[in-house]
């Protein structure tokens, strides 16, 4: 992860890694493993872009993974989710869902 991530020996554990690591897991009911693929995670605002963009994917019933979560501008990030709740959703196998 820090070789993908060196950023991460900035951050506080008790600030950041755990509070984002806690909610990942128990909130989101993700795994481990989807930090590791993508540590930016915890460079992300928690209450700002992590809690808001899970909880409207939750409403919409759409399931991203974080990087196709996170990393879209706020405009980028409705577009996915309209694609996916519209009239024609994209393939299961789409990276959009």
């Amino acid at each position: 992860m820090v070789r993908r991530f060196p950023q991460l020996f900035c951050y506080g554990i008790k600030g950041n890694l755990e509070v984002k690591l806690g909610f990942l897991m128990n909130e989101m009911k993700r795994e481990l493993r989807e930090v590791k693929e993508f540590p930016q995670y915890f460079s992300y605002s928690l209450e700002k872009r992590i809690k808001r963009r899970h909880l409207f994917c939750e409403e919409k019933g759409v399931f991203f993974t974080l990087p196709a979560m996170l990393k879209p501008n706020d405009e980028e990030f409705r577009e996915r989710v309209e694609v996916c709740v519209g009239p024609s959703p994209p393939a299961r196998n789409s990276p959009l869902c």
